[in-house]
């Protein structure tokens, strides 16, 4: 009885899991300055007139704020390398002054890729590429024609521009976009050290 949809979550979700990705669950409500911070071209800010709380009153426009919170968290409390993913809803203003919700997964790679050691020497962090890696490997799950996609910038502002790229079905449509994310929006999160991350659309 499920839908295509629902199944290609189901696939995701496993998909993600047997990558080595644990799955978070964040609110879909933001604090309206952690929400302005990814609300740049994606229609506006969904802000609520009469929120159960005032400090979370903007609809997430994007899922990276809330695992860069569960980041924040983790790595405050000691852990060493985080593999992150949730997939939820955007929620995005529409041109007649509607709520849009758009399907989306969101995954962050923080800390060490590789724990030091003296079998394998240096620590190592996540990169863009590690990133990409993922988006393919997901987006090939999903049923997207990943030999067809092509790689172009413009990831967002807050990706790190020489860092990240978008894939895409044609020029127009943007598939995902994945890379490290800026510096000067970490520190707005109090996030120590790199984060790759990746949306898939």
């Amino acid at each position: 009885t499920a839908s295509p949809l629902q199944l290609i979550e189901r696939k995701l979700r496993r998909t993600a899991a047997a990558r080595g990705l644990n799955e978070a669950v964040t609110w879909s409500f933001l604090p309206q300055a952690a929400a302005d911070h990814f609300a740049e071209g994606n229609g506006g800010l969904w802000v609520l007139d009469n929120p159960i709380s005032e400090d979370m009153k903007a609809m997430r426009p994007s899922l990276l704020p809330g695992l860069l919170a569960a980041v924040r968290r983790n790595l405050d409390r000691g852990a060493a390398g985080l593999r992150l993913f949730e997939l939820g809803r955007r929620y995005l203003r529409g041109d007649a002054g509607h709520s849009v919700e758009r399907l989306t997964l969101g995954l962050v790679l923080a800390g060490e890729k590789t724990s030091r050691g003296w079998a394998t020497g240096k620590s190592a962090s996540f990169d863009a590429f590690d990133a990409k890696a993922e988006a393919l490997a997901l987006l090939a799950e999903a049923g997207a024609p990943v030999d067809n996609l092509q790689v172009m910038g413009e990831a967002g502002p807050q990706f790190h521009p020489g860092q990240s790229a978008t894939l895409r079905l044609g020029p127009k449509t943007v598939l995902a976009r994945f890379g490290m994310l800026h510096p000067a929006l970490l520190r707005q999160f109090d996030v120590d050290g790199p984060v790759a991350a990746v949306e898939l659309f």
